[in-house]
């Protein structure tokens, strides 16, 4: 099940929640912390790993950041 994250503009609280795609479109999310339902969703990294290699390096995807990492 997606973890969606979301911002309260109100009182800046930073929360995530759990629900499918469908519920997400059917349902009103309100801020835990002050019960506002102006929230916004934010969005952020996914992580991916994939095999590693003999080196330890894993197949595909970028290294970390580094800098020749990704070109």
């Amino acid at each position: 099940m997606p973890t969606y994250e979301f911002l309260c503009p109100r009182c800046k609280h930073v929360f995530e929640k759990k629900m499918t795609v469908e519920e997400k479109k059917n349902t009103t999310v309100s801020c835990p912390k002050c019960n506002s339902e102006e929230v916004r969703q934010q969005f952020f990294g996914v992580s991916f790993s994939g095999k590693k290699n003999a080196r330890g390096n894993s197949s595909g995807g970028c290294c970390g950041g580094g800098p020749s990492c990704c070109g």
